[in-house]
């Protein structure tokens, strides 16, 4: 049994993307796991909490980010888009249940998708000012917990053109690596000797 810290990393497919480069670069100074399943919206995190909690047991610090799942649009679903208030409500309900297993809880913020990725009525859409009203409801929530935050969203639409991949959504190589040490960096300033 590894007697380095243990950090868990939650999210959807975007944390999936990231994980095993933060592992890369942590190694040797924590154990990096996360839930093989995607943590889609909040709902569902919050749900399959104490499933990912008995399967990787209790982490140090948490990185996490839910928003992406919830700010989209989803014909596919009922309500179509995720309320931002039960969003909010959401979280606060993970933030808490995450720090009755630690103090060290990292906020991450939703990344934004292009601006020139169209927005439809058939599939999963997104409008980049609804990614944006979601990260000012989770950012108020986590600055009165007094969480540190992980500014993702502004790392990616900073160098949009490189970060996100041809669909416009997901990360490139190139954004995976840039967001991975982000993830590292926001880590080792919040807990993680160096």
């Amino acid at each position: 049994m590894s007697d380095l810290p243990k950090v868990l990393l939650l999210g959807d497919s975007i944390r999936m993307s990231y994980q095993p480069l933060v592992a890369q670069f942590l190694e040797g100074r924590a154990t990096v796991v996360g839930p093989a399943d995607n943590c889609q919206y909040s709902l569902y995190t919050l749900s399959s909490m104490g499933r990912w909690i008995g399967e990787l047991g209790k982490p140090d610090i948490v990185h996490w980010n839910n928003g992406i799942h919830d700010a989209g649009h989803n014909p596919y679903r009922s309500p179509v888009q995720m309320p931002v208030e039960m969003y909010r409500d959401n979280i606060a309900l993970i933030l808490k249940q995450l720090r009755a297993f630690t103090p060290r809880v990292i906020w991450a913020t939703s990344t934004p998708v292009h601006p020139d990725r169209p927005f439809v009525d058939t599939g999963w859409s997104w409008r980049n000012e609804e990614i944006d009203q979601y990260n000012t409801a989770a950012r108020v929530l986590m600055e009165t917990n007094e969480v540190p935050m992980n500014d993702l969203h502004t790392l990616v639409w900073d160098n949009i053109e490189i970060y996100l991949a041809e669909d416009q959504l997901h990360l490139s190589e190139t954004g995976k690596v840039a967001c991975a040490q982000a993830v590292v960096d926001a880590i080792s300033a919040h807990g993680l000797e160096r």
